[in-house]
């Protein structure tokens, strides 16, 4: 009888891991209706680029309705601004041969309701920096959107500030996301 009652504790053990193990999943963002975008400005003019081939993967807890993880890359090429000698002289700018991905890996993620805060490491020309920012997420019929604002500055990363009529760009720059999933 004894051995029965650990054997049966042993497999509702084995079972309710096996539960837990299943609840998190890995939802890849659907490129179609996903971007991330930076916007930069200029005394000028200003302008945004759009990158529209973003890979971006979540962790997801369905047991706790949380997202655990996300990890992001997206190429440098494939920002497009609408004016193909920018994104040309971007390329030159960011040495996109030289670091041609942009990457963020979170390390921490709060949910507040509908807010996130994200915690995490940004690759960017070359130089990871430890940054935060606030999201936010909504379920809406089968898919989980989530959406942010943050912005950097180009010199934290090594990146030489681009000019139009000898006049530097702001060194600022804003960084827009949207990322859809299906579940």
């Amino acid at each position: 009888m004894k051995s029965k009652l650990v054997i049966m504790s042993l497999v509702a053990l084995f079972l309710g891991t096996v539960a837990f193990t299943f609840a998190v999943v890995n939802l890849r963002a659907d490129k179609g209706n996903s971007y991330l975008a930076y916007t930069c400005v200029h005394k000028l003019h200003t302008w945004t680029g759009t990158n529209k081939k973003v890979d971006c993967i979540i962790s997801y807890d369905d047991a706790s309705n949380s997202i655990q993880k996300v990890v992001v890359a997206a190429q440098v090429a494939d920002f497009d601004s609408g004016n193909a000698s920018r994104d040309s002289h971007g390329l030159e700018v960011l040495e996109g041969l030289k670091y041609p991905k942009v990457t963020f890996s979170s390390t921490g993620i709060a949910q507040t309701d509908n807010d996130l805060k994200i915690d995490g490491y940004l690759t960017f020309h070359g130089e990871k920096k430890w940054i935060t920012f606030k999201g936010t997420r909504e379920n809406k019929d089968k898919q989980i959107i989530v959406k942010g604002k943050f912005n950097i500055n180009m010199t934290d990363f090594k990146v030489e500030r681009p000019s139009f009529m000898m006049v530097l760009t702001d060194d600022k720059m804003d960084l827009e996301f949207s990322t859809v999933f299906n579940r």
